[in-house]
């Protein structure tokens, strides 16, 4: 990211890329089965299934603390422009960690079941289109100015913009990881 752009840029970055991962997302697990979803690769790691179910539970702890926030109103926080935005030092760093190829382990909190949910990735394609409405709904407030405690833990502090960031890098990274489970040799053929 530029070291300066504008939240309605940003905003139109966010959203395209959560288009596009949910389209990617579409085409990759879309015909899915069930034998599918939970087919665990030999090498070790989670199925689709469980990658899908550890997103939603991600996504959701996200999305209701910004639901409130982008609820409230926050009407001091209106931007009256289309302010600059920056992220948090804290939040730009999760956010490029998100974005990295390398290898990060999963909060405690956020390690799915064996079982996911039936109809998970319709579940979680619902998590997307909640997150691109909120942002939609949130355009009109400044985001460096609206703060929230990460969800991870009480010690980080994020701004609304950073939640939104956080989101879209995350989903796009377990995009990536459903790709190669995909790829890895023994996956059930999708007939």
């Amino acid at each position: 990211m530029a070291a300066s752009i504008r939240q309605s840029q940003y905003a139109d970055l966010l959203r395209a890329e959560l288009v596009a991962t949910d389209a990617k997302l579409q085409a990759v697990a879309g015909t899915l089965g069930a034998r599918a979803l939970g087919w665990t690769p030999p090498s070790g790691g989670w199925s689709i299934g469980q990658v899908l179910e550890h997103l939603i539970v991600a996504a959701d702890s996200y999305l209701v603390p910004m639901r409130r926030l982008v609820g409230d109103g926050y009407a001091a926080a209106g931007a009256g422009g289309d302010p600059v935005w920056r992220p948090s030092l804290l939040g730009g760093f999760l956010t490029r960690s998100l974005r990295a190829p390398r290898k990060l382990p999963a909060p405690k909190a956020y390690i799915p079941a064996l079982d996911p949910r039936p109809n998970v990735l319709d579940e979680f394609r619902g998590r997307q289109r909640d997150t691109a409405l909120l942002l939609e709904r949130a355009r009109a407030l400044e985001w460096c100015r609206i703060r929230m405690t990460s969800p991870i833990s009480r010690l980080i502090r994020l701004n609304l913009g950073d939640a939104f960031a956080i989101t879209v890098a995350h989903a796009r990274r377990h995009l990536r990881q459903i790709e190669r489970i995909r790829a890895e040799p023994g996956f059930p053929s999708v007939t």
